[in-house]
């Protein structure tokens, strides 16, 4: 009986490693963040987006009352 030989899988050497702040800035690129928070469970990060249409530092607040007369859905 021979045996046959099974080729040995060949080590990738191509691959480029990034520092921690590079994958950081490369993630806030691709979601349009300023700065990331942190990250949920499923890998998405969180934190503040770039506001682009918004270039001055205003506040903007919204109307969140609810009306009496209204019934609520639940």
């Amino acid at each position: 009986m021979s045996r046959n030989k099974i080729p040995k899988k060949g080590k990738c050497n191509n691959v480029e490693v990034w520092t921690e702040e590079q994958y950081e800035e490369y993630i806030k690129a691709i979601y349009g963040m300023e700065f990331i928070a942190g990250v949920t469970e499923n890998g998405v990060p969180y934190g503040t987006f770039i506001d682009e249409d918004n270039e001055n530092d205003e506040i903007i607040f919204r109307d969140t009352s609810v009306d009496s007369d209204n019934e609520l859905p639940f």
